[in-house]
This record gives C-alpha cells, structure tokens and sequence, in this order.
C-alpha cells in the first residue's frame, strides 16, 4: 500500500501551492514537443480513478464538465488542464505526464519541514487486538502532538470552504478514539495537511444533542477527501457556536465494513 503521493509537505497553504506552480513549470520547460504527444495521462487516468474510488461521474462533476466528456478530457495535453485533475484526483502532477512514479528520495523535505513525516506505515499495527488499538491510538495522539509543535497556528486554509480549519484538544481526542479502531482510519490520519486543504464538503447537518463531544457546535460539515492507497476519507468538521470557527472533530477512512467510524 502506497500512500506517500497523499502527503501535503509544505508548512502553509502558500508554501504548497508555491511548490506546486513550481513543478508545474518545471515540468513544462522540460518536456519537448515530441514528448507533449507521449503524455500519459489518457493511459494513467482512468486506472487512477478506480484505484482511488472516484467515479467518472464525479471526476467530471469536480472537473466541471459533462460526463459524456470525461474520456476526451483523457486525450488532452493541455498541462493546465492535467495540473487541475491532478488536484481533483489528489495525485502529483508529475505523475499524469508520466515525469516520475515516485518522488525521487533525494529531494523530500526533512524532519524540520515535512509535517507529516512523523508516522510511516510500518508503524501502524494492522491486527484488532485491544493492544493493537492502544498502540494506533498513542500514534495518532503523537502524530497530533508533532504537528501542533510545527503549526503553532493549528490550523489549515481549506480551499473548499474558503475557511481555516482548526485543529483544537477535541481534534485530537475524537479522531484518536475513533480512527484507531482500523489500520485504515490510522493511516489516512498521517495525510492531515492534505485533507484540512483539499477534502470537500458533502453536507451540513446539526450536532448531535446527546454527543458530549458535539456539545460545543451548532453543526457539523460531512467532507470528504480522496487518497490513493486509503480512498475515501471522511473529516467532520464542527462549527463552534460561540466563535463560529471551524474546527475538525474527526477523520476516519471510509469502510463499508465499518459503518461505526461515521462520526
């Protein structure tokens, strides 16, 4: 399971888009005229998309043309077109054009400027035992812990709702409790930054009156977020009532096998 192409490295929203638009110009200064006619993203694409969950119906809704149009936007080589779809489907750029498969080990960000370099798979027990869920449970907690200290502003610009997302104590203890339950919950946690800036609103519904948890918001906002090598990741966020800011409660995988995550 692969899920290094999900993590945002940059420190702030502006620093990742800055490194983005950079790759993007690179790239484009480096491919030829011949290699622009050689693009794989009509042969990567739609292999993609199953393998992150995404229907074409959805590729097209967040691409924002018709369904019927989704295998010619495959053949295009527009790279403006290609570094949009990137974005939607949450995958390098770079892998679209067929520059690289992996990111080349020699140029990731250090433990100084990678946020969520902390927890690597191999941490993460993958059994059900109560000592397996202990032990996810301290990493998430951990994993919390190191980020705040390299965000003090705990907090992410989230481009869907053209709000901060906040990070606060209950963050920490709901996602805690519930995302260690499964590997899978564990592990889309690490990809924090990238789901705080691009994971998209799916619905606003009221707290729930008996959650002591929820007590504190007047409703939360369902998002989701699309991960190669996890899928599906659902963040609730809730919206405070005394300041109205937006904090996130929870992130968990979503598994129909275990309907129980749903915050």
């Amino acid at each position: 399971m692969r899920n290094r192409h999900c993590h945002e490295t940059a420190s702030t929203i502006h620093d990742r888009i800055v490194d983005n638009v950079i790759l993007f110009y690179y790239i484009c200064a480096s491919l030829d005229r011949r290699a622009m006619a050689k693009l794989v993203f009509e042969e990567k694409g739609p292999a993609i998309l199953e393998q992150i969950g995404m229907s074409k119906a959805e590729f097209a809704r967040r691409m924002g043309i018709q369904r019927q149009n989704v295998n010619v936007l495959f053949t295009t080589k527009n790279f403006e077109t290609i570094f949009r779809a990137a974005q939607v489907m949450g995958v390098p750029f770079s892998m679209l054009v067929g520059y690289s498969e992996e990111p080349d080990r020699d140029n990731i960000l250090d433990d100084e400027s990678a946020d969520d370099a902390m927890i690597v798979e191999d941490d993460i027990p993958t059994g059900n035992t109560s000592q397996d869920r202990r032990k996810r449970q301290q990493l998430i907690m951990s994993f919390y812990q190191e980020w705040k200290r390299r965000n003090p502003e705990q907090k992410r610009f989230n481009i869907s709702l053209q709000e901060d997302i906040n990070i606060r104590s209950v963050s920490v203890v709901e996602t805690a409790a519930q995302a260690s339950l499964t590997y899978l919950s564990t592990l889309a946690v690490l990809q924090l930054d990238a789901i705080l800036t691009n994971a998209r609103m799916v619905r606003n519904v009221p707290s729930k009156a008996g959650s002591k948890n929820q007590r504190a918001f007047e409703r939360m906002i369902i998002m989701e977020y699309i991960c190669m090598g996890v899928g599906r990741i659902k963040m609730t966020v809730g919206i405070r009532r005394s300041d109205k800011i937006r904090i996130q409660y929870c992130i968990t995988a979503i598994d129909a096998g275990k309907i129980k995550q749903e915050a």
